[in-house]
């Protein structure tokens, strides 16, 4: 025998006694049964528990008639349009009724997963038959049986929680359950009775768009949910989220069903939970370390704007929420980001771990990087990581450390000047002392003053004139007013006058000079210049003590003139030569005993030099030696004097 179809050549049958509405809700897919009203579960003896199991449909339904059932679920949950179909099912103890279930929309879906409240009706005689009662006709057994049925059907609507209601298509309410009245205070006799009830107790600034919103939903019959508020008899304002369905006929629609469920609360909580969340951001956002927050799947689950900021990350990679796209993005900005990944990938094997590290950048900046584990409870769900720019903090400590090591540096210098310069200038004085005194007994003795007492008196005076010399000009360099003389000067014809003065004092050396066939003259101080070459010479002199030979060389390269003046003494450790040329320097293996001096002829040297345009520097090995060489531009022209040869041994 063929099956009635959905909504065709369907039969009427007298609905036995003890038949009652039959209410069930269900969705999803495949479908599944959310609830089902008691008189139904006592219809066909299924526990509740049974038909909220998973696939519960399909062992209901013969198997004739499910996917006839299901094509019709998917149309009405797709469309939202109501159907009603026709099927056989199966009680709890194995016997077959037929039963017609009218289907309705509640939330329909475009995929066919929405949810459906189906009316059912049973077309044979009930497998669960109320015993009648003694002495009652039929009229009245079933007139009993509707009656329990109205009050069945009260009593489920008003079980509801939330208010279930019917307009008609002027939408006035038809019918409106008991909850109205205790959700909104107004009686259900006032909503029925004025028209226009809905739009009046509509909030007032939503008494524009939520007409509009249902009107059009209505008119296209079109399933529709929406949030409002309406205003209460007591002057609250309540907020209700309507799950309306559209009944239509013919493409127009001609009542309206829902339910209001009152949603004041969780209005109110999701008001509260996004004020926190906006404080938390803005808390997050105003923060000065940069922070980024990922989960254990490297996906990102928030940032700030500093984070932002400090790695220049534009928006639309972090857009992605790709934590290893935004790592690679990273790297590239660090000194060593091979050692900050492999740091990163420890962490990430390790959740429970915590960890500070400092990163380098390229550009300078340094950072400052914590991470801790990210907790939902006991559980570790993700990782902290925040960023601290401690560049400025890390370059003004490193300024307070350096000015603290020239202080120290100063001091040191200040006290060894002190105790060297009055060794230096003591020195002199004692033998010149000691000239004097002699000189004075011979000349109140009337005895001839030996010339060498003079001479040698003379030479201390000489020192002595030297040691000031070096310390007024060491103040006015810096106070800046070193005074220099430009003139032409050949740069041949100084030197030989230079070495003319110092072979005499220096028999124990052998000086040796070459220099160029071609002129080199510059412009410049001649004074001080050779103040330049005596100090290099008598340096090599005074550090080579057990004589030997002292070379100077003249040779131009290019627009400069080249001096170097070398010797075979004790030469100098590596870690200080760059501080050779500083005001009070001297090298550590040259003590104050074996060499004089306050330690400022190179310091002086390096002045005059670089106010003449120039470069002075030194070359040398402790034990080998030392070559200090000095540059300085000079000009294009004659020497005023006929060159001498090239190569002048110097005597011993």
């Amino acid at each position: 025998m063929a099956e009635p179809q959905s909504g065709e050549g369907k039969r009427e049958e007298p609905e036995p006694a003890g038949a009652a509405p039959l209410l069930w809700v269900g969705g999803g897919l495949p479908p599944r049964f959310r609830w089902v009203s008691p008189s139904l579960v006592q219809a066909l003896g299924h526990a509740p528990e049974a038909w909220k199991a998973r696939g519960f449909l399909q062992r209901l339904v013969h198997p004739e008639d499910l996917e006839r059932v299901l094509d019709t679920w998917r149309t009405v949950a797709r469309t939202g349009e109501a159907r009603t179909v026709e099927l056989r099912a199966t009680t709890a103890d194995e016997r077959s009724v037929r039963l017609s279930v009218e289907l309705n929309a509640i939330e329909p879906a475009a995929d066919g997963a929405g949810e459906l409240v189906g009316t059912v009706r049973l077309l044979a005689s009930s497998p669960r038959p109320v015993p009648p009662a003694a002495g009652m006709s039929d009229l009245e057994k079933v007139a009993q049986e509707l009656a329990r049925a109205q009050r069945e059907r009260e009593e489920l609507i008003n079980a509801v929680d939330g208010i279930v209601w019917e307009t008609d298509a002027s939408f006035r309410f038809t019918f409106v359950s008991q909850q109205a009245e205790r959700l909104l205070g107004y009686p259900v006799q006032q909503w029925t009775r004025e028209p226009d009830f809905w739009l009046k107790h509509l909030y007032p600034s939503d008494q524009d768009w939520a007409p509009a919103f249902c009107i059009k939903a209505a008119t296209e019959c079109r399933p529709h949910e929406f949030d409002y508020r309406m205003v209460a008899a007591d002057g609250r304002v309540v907020w209700l989220r309507d799950l309306v369905t559209v009944v239509s006929e013919g493409g127009s629609f001609r009542k309206l069903r829902g339910i209001m469920v009152d949603i004041t609360e969780q209005r109110r909580a999701q008001e509260n939970l996004e004020r926190t969340v906006s404080a938390l951001r803005a808390t997050l956002d105003s923060t000065a370390d940069g922070v980024i927050v990922v989960d254990r799947d490297w996906r990102i689950t928030t940032f700030n704007a500093r984070f932002q900021e400090l790695w220049n990350i534009p928006s639309r990679l972090l857009d992605t929420r790709d934590g290893r796209a935004l790592s690679a993005y990273m790297g590239p900005q660090l000194k060593d980001p091979e050692q900050v990944r492999a740091r990163v990938l420890e962490l990430f094997a390790a959740p429970e771990q915590e960890s500070f590290e400092v990163l380098e950048h390229l550009d300078g900046r340094i950072l400052e990087r914590y991470s801790r584990p990210q907790r939902l409870g006991d559980t570790i769900i993700g990782r902290v990581f925040s960023y601290r720019d401690v560049t400025a903090q890390r370059r003004a400590q490193a300024e307070r450390e350096r000015l603290l090591r020239e202080a120290e540096e100063a001091i040191r210098v200040r006290d060894d000047f002190l105790s060297i310069a009055s060794h230096e200038l003591k020195t002199p004085l004692t033998p010149l002392k000691l000239h004097l005194q002699v000189l004075k007994q011979r000349g109140s003795a009337g005895q001839p003053v030996p010339l060498h007492h003079a001479e040698k008196a003379l030479a201390q005076v000489v020192r002595l004139s030297g040691l000031i010399n070096d310390l007024l000009d060491t103040s006015r360099i810096q106070a800046g007013r070193l005074e220099l003389r430009h003139e032409p000067v050949s740069l041949r014809e100084l030197t030989h006058e230079v070495l003319a003065d110092l072979r005499p004092v220096s028999p124990h050396h052998t000086l040796e000079y070459e220099e160029p066939g071609e002129p080199l003259t510059l412009h410049g101080d001649r004074s001080r210049l050779a103040q330049v070459l005596v100090n290099l010479l008598e340096n090599a002199l005074k550090y080579s003590p057990t004589g030997g030979t002292i070379r100077v060389t003249l040779e131009r390269q290019g627009a400069l003139a080249r001096v170097s003046v070398a010797d075979r003494g004790i030469g100098i450790p590596a870690d200080q030569k760059a501080h050779l040329f500083e005001r009070f320097f001297r090298a550590r293996n040259a003590p104050i005993s074996g060499f004089g001096g306050l330690g400022l002829g190179l310091y002086i040297c390096r002045d005059i030099v670089e106010h003449h345009g120039g470069h002075i520097w030194v070359e040398s090995e402790v034990g080998q030696g030392s070559t200090f060489r000095f540059t300085l531009p000079v000009e294009d022209g004659a020497d005023g004097a006929l060159a001498p040869p090239a190569h002048l041994p110097g005597s011993s």
